[in-house]
């Protein structure tokens, strides 16, 4: 893993910023994985987040588009305390054979605070979940649907006029299983639905619903982990409803190898070569409140 850049913000109790990383990388002398990581530290805490997909070898695939791949990691950033925050971006890159000396280039890459100051819930904590630990089995049939991430109840101060409502998932092809192959039979690929559905409240009755437009993707077992990203930039709120509002994205499983919905990863190095391990969220889901 390598360090390429980092911000830092002075941070009230109270306040919740809007932290984004995007990297581009191509050139991949052999299947790897590539891995956009945000860390967020503080004196005596921190929050991750990691996005990742393999990238595959220049020239000698048949996902020409997977030889190129933009990993987005978005998030808010909540300490909670008075504090100086520092957020880095570290590409983690890894072959996946040990006798590889596997390479890929990195194209461009950058790190912001979009916003240092977006509105929370009415509970005073911001408007995000995300997948824990463990991955969620998404195959055939008794579980073809998966419903994560999800927000599931995040009531907002009246006032507010739209939503935008942002969901990343891992998908992760072939569920692990003892004894169970994934690479030789047929078929060594995953297809499945992602459709993020957002949903205003009054009382116990629906109000008011609305969706992104949902992705139908075809997920090879070589690229294994994908990075679906989905985004409702304008939800409206409706003032004759309550200002309560759920969220979550649907994963269906339509075909082929099963796969799971991967939730925060456990024991990531803290540098190269460090003993030192963290926990990074993966799949989860936000949304930021606007006025006007």
């Amino acid at each position: 893993m390598v360090a390429l850049g980092s911000v830092e913000l002075e941070m009230s109790t109270t306040q919740t910023a809007y932290v984004v990383s995007v990297m581009r990388a191509s050139s991949a002398t052999h299947r790897s994985l590539f891995d956009n990581e945000v860390r967020c530290r503080w004196p005596g805490g921190e929050q991750n987040f990691v996005t990742g997909q393999n990238i595959l070898q220049e020239g000698a695939s048949s996902e020409r588009e997977k030889e190129e791949v933009q990993l987005t990691t978005r998030f808010l950033l909540h300490p909670g305390v008075a504090t100086t925050v520092a957020c880095t971006a570290y590409v983690r890159a890894a072959a996946l054979r040990e006798d590889l000396d596997a390479q890929f280039r990195l194209d461009s890459g950058r790190i912001e605070v979009a916003d240092t100051s977006v509105d929370n819930t009415t509970t005073g904590a911001p408007a995000q979940s995300a997948v824990p630990r463990g991955l969620l089995h998404v195959g055939p049939a008794p579980r073809m649907i998966a419903r994560e991430p999800v927000l599931r109840s995040v009531t907002f101060a009246p006032g507010f006029t739209h939503l935008s409502v942002v969901a990343d998932t891992q998908f992760q092809v072939c569920y692990p299983q003892k004894d169970k192959l994934c690479d030789t039979p047929a078929p060594t690929a995953s297809t499945a639905t992602f459709t993020l559905y957002v949903t205003q409240w009054k009382g116990n009755e629906v109000c008011h619903k609305d969706r992104a437009t949902g992705e139908l993707r075809e997920m090879s077992y070589a690229v294994h982990r994908h990075h679906v990203p989905l985004h409702l930039p304008d939800f409206t709120v409706r003032a004759d409803c309550d200002p309560r509002f759920s969220a979550y994205v649907m994963v269906k499983w339509v075909d082929g190898m099963d796969g799971g919905v991967q939730g925060a990863v456990e024991d990531l190095t803290d540098s190269r070569g460090s003993t030192s391990t963290h926990s990074a969220n993966m799949s989860h889901i936000l949304i930021v409140p606007r006025k006007g």
